[in-house]
């Protein structure tokens, strides 16, 4: 039988046909298998873990057929030690069973650091070391002395605290700092947009002291806290004003996009004119 009268021969096209149709029934068992495997188009939301304890988000998450990886554990003083305190996925993000959903929980206990030597060196290096192992300036307070900006005592929960003793990371150390009798004096940092990090920071460089802190009705959250940036403060900025290194400036923090651009508006004008 020559090729051309195989290929039109009817047991050519009978093998054909049944090629064909076992070639598309297996493509759509693969695809049936595909969508079943995957779970195509079955998807939920991520329930909201915030503030739970980890092991009842362990039986939420496991409820619904998830699993979970802590990925970071902070302590925060504002939070339930072993309380979830972020989540990723965020709540309500949709999702197919099996996910791994990531945690942050607020850790047992705070991270500790070897208290450094503080005294007996001047304060901008102080402020360097605390940055160094993590710690924050609390309260200055000026005494008389011989040998100005030099720290003479360190304290801790108005304690006098010694190098070497164990404290919790973040603790703010009230320092003690010589001052002569001539009454030195420093400018009032412009602070407006700074955030309250920021604004300490640039105080305390200054030899100033962190004052009232107060937050506007824009702040909701803890997150907002942080976010929040100082749309005024007292006593204000001008380029000719000046007062005694120790005094205190209070400031207002805000999240209102609103108040922060007539504010620094406001701080330019006044700049500019000198008034």
């Amino acid at each position: 039988m020559s090729l051309k009268s195989f290929l039109i021969s009817r047991t050519f096209l009978i093998q054909l046909a049944i090629a064909v149709v076992l070639t598309v029934a297996l493509l759509l068992i693969t695809m049936v298998g595909i969508r079943i495997y995957t779970n195509h188009g079955e998807s939920f939301p991520v329930p909201d873990l915030d503030g739970m304890q980890i092991e009842k988000a362990e039986e939420l998450l496991t409820a619904q057929h998830l699993q979970y990886e802590i990925a970071d554990s902070t302590y925060l003083d504002t939070a339930e030690p072993g309380a979830v305190i972020g989540q990723m996925p965020e709540a309500g993000h949709d999702v197919k069973e099996g996910r791994t959903i990531f945690l942050s929980i607020c850790a047992l206990s705070p991270e500790q650091v070897e208290m450094p030597k503080l005294t007996d060196i001047s304060f901008r290096q102080a402020v360097n070391i605390m940055q160094t192992v993590g710690l924050n300036v609390g309260r200055i307070e000026y005494v008389p002395s011989e040998f100005s900006n030099l720290v003479l005592a360190q304290k801790l929960n108005e304690e006098s605290v010694e190098p070497g003793v164990m404290v919790n990371k973040g603790s703010r150390i009230d320092l003690t700092i010589g001052k002569t009798g001539n009454g030195e004096k420093t400018v009032v940092p412009n602070l407006i947009g700074s955030t309250l990090v920021q604004a300490k920071g640039e105080i305390a460089s200054l030899f100033l002291n962190v004052g009232a802190v107060i937050y506007d009705e824009s702040i909701d959250s803890q997150e907002d806290s942080l976010a929040a940036k100082v749309w005024k403060q007292r006593p204000t900025h001008t380029s000719y004003d000046e007062i005694e290194q120790g005094a205190s400036i209070d400031i207002w923090l805000t999240v209102d996009e609103a108040k922060l651009v007539s504010d620094t508006i406001l701080e330019k004008e006044t700049d500019s004119t000198g008034k």
